[in-house]
C-alpha cells in the first residue's frame, strides 16, 4: 500500500473482542469495520433443522436510531438482519420469512445444565422439621458431573471469549491517515 506520493506505508490489523449484547454501546461506524460475528442460533422451532446453531456472519451494515444505544440492527453480507438489544439481553435473526432467536451461550446447553443442577441439588436441600439441618450424602456420581460441568463452562467462557458470542473486529488503516 502506498500513499498519494507513492511512498510504501505500513499498515496495522486492530482487533477488538466484545459480548454479543454489548453492541449496541458500538457506535456503527466500528460495527460497519466487523469481520464476522459468531453466536448460537435456536432454529428447533424449524422441522427441517430443528437443532441449535452455531452461526459465523460476515457484517455488511450496521444500523441504530440516533438516540438509542440499548438496540442495534445489524446486515449480513447474506442479506439476514440481526437485531440485538442490550438492555434486555436479547437477539433475533430474521432469515427468510423466519425469526430465530440468537444468543451467545448455547441455548441447549445452559437449559441441560440448570435442569441437572436443580434436580442433582436437591439432596443439599434441608428437611425443615428438623431442628439441626444437615445435608443427606450426595447421590452417585454427583462429583463427577460437577467437574464435567465446571469444565462445560470453561470451555463456554473461553469460547465467548475468543469466537462464540463475540465478535472480531478488524479494520486496516494506513499511517497516512488515508483508508
Amino acid at each position: 500500500m502506498v500513499d498519494l506520493e507513492g511512498e510504501a506505508v505500513k499498515v496495522d490489523t486492530v482487533e477488538s473482542m466484545s459480548s454479543l449484547f454489548d453492541l449496541p454501546l458500538i457506535d456503527t461506524n466500528t460495527l460497519a469495520y466487523m469481520s464476522a460475528l459468531t453466536f448460537f442460533i435456536d432454529m428447533r422451532s424449524d422441522a427441517k433443522i430443528n437443532s441449535e446453531l452455531e452461526a459465523t456472519m460476515k457484517v455488511g451494515g450496521a444500523m441504530r436510531a440516533p438516540d438509542d444505544s440499548n438496540q442495534v440492527f445489524l446486515i449480513t453480507t447474506s442479506g439476514f438482519r440481526i437485531t440485538i438489544d442490550g438492555t434486555s439481553a436479547t437477539g433475533t435473526i430474521e432469515m427468510g420469512n423466519t425469526t430465530f432467536p440468537i444468543s451467545d451461550k448455547s441455548f441447549v446447553l445452559d437449559r441441560r445444565l440448570q435442569d441437572i443442577s436443580t434436580q442433582e441439588d436437591s439432596w443439599l436441600k434441608c428437611d425443615e422439621s428438623r431442628a439441626i439441618c444437615s445435608p443427606k450424602t450426595p447421590p452417585k456420581g454427583w462429583h463427577k458431573r460437577r467437574l464435567q460441568e465446571r469444565e462445560l463452562r470453561a470451555r463456554g467462557a473461553k469460547s465467548v471469549c475468543s469466537f462464540t458470542g463475540g465478535m472480531s473486529i478488524s479494520t486496516t488503516t494506513n499511517r497516512a491517515g488515508h483508508d
